[in-house]
């Protein structure tokens, strides 16, 4: 990695987890994600209860707390959070605390949004892209991704195979985009709202394991597995009969 590189990602991106009931992981990645990424970190303790919150804290981590249960509801608080600051930082990355994402592909999806000289302004990792990570999804994980990745593909025009969660975007885009989904739509209006409004779709193939402790919070139970493709279905569909972008990204 350059210097100037590795510069912008300590000082410009700030990257959001989302995490509930991750204190074993949590004291894994967050050293990891310091060494070799960015001190600026938000753990939002999405209705613990476990110690993640003493852990992201005894770290030197900020800590939000959002009792609301929900993915969105947690991103949500960490953007409102960022909103509040005098100097936010000018990209966020956001990505799970589970230890199923690799931290350097932290770095490679960054990558093409902060040294872009060509006005990129999001990049997402894509975990089908590679036969090892889409493997690690399960079933259901996969027929879904695979539905709804062509179904944006389709009716937008751009290339998408993933709706994963490691994404890295402008905080003047992200701004922009309104997001306002509490749960299982998150990804989907995100990637929804950047299509409409002709933002490219760039994507990196990450790597991605199995879940090594607990169960998935969606794709572990084939009811929530149901009612987060129910959620996705509704946000795809809200999200592109109603929402328009606002000038700014036009």
């Amino acid at each position: 990695m350059d210097q100037r590189f590795a510069e912008i990602l300590r000082t410009e991106l700030c990257i959001i987890i989302p995490a509930r009931n991750e204190e074993q992981s949590l004291a894994k990645l967050l050293p990891e994600i310091v060494k070799k990424v960015t001190l600026n970190l938000i753990v939002v303790d999405n209705g613990s209860s476990d110690a993640t919150s003493k852990v992201a804290t005894e770290l030197g981590v900020k800590v939000i707390r959002e009792n609301r249960i929900g993915y969105g509801f947690a991103c949500l608080a960490a953007i409102s959070y960022i909103a509040s600051l005098s100097n936010p930082p000018n990209y966020i990355c956001f990505f799970d605390g589970d230890e199923q994402s690799d931290v350097n592909d932290i770095i490679r999806v960054a990558k093409p949004v902060l040294l872009s000289n060509k006005g990129k302004q999001y990049c997402q990792g894509s975990r089908m892209r590679l036969d090892s990570s889409r493997k690690a999804l399960s079933p259901m994980a996969q027929v879904a991704n695979s539905f709804f990745s062509r179904l944006l593909s389709i009716i937008w025009g751009q290339k998408v195979t993933d709706l994963g969660p490691l994404r890295v975007i402008a905080w003047s885009t992200l701004k922009s985009l309104e997001m306002r989904s509490s749960g299982y739509g998150w990804t989907m209006e995100m990637s929804s709202k950047l299509l409409i409004a002709n933002i490219r779709h760039n994507e990196i193939p990450v790597n991605y394991n199995k879940r090594r402790k607990g169960i998935s919070k969606i794709s572990g139970n084939i009811t929530t597995a149901i009612r987060a493709a129910f959620v996705m279905t509704i946000t795809f569909l809200c999200t592109s009969f109603f929402w328009r972008p606002p000038s700014e990204l036009l």
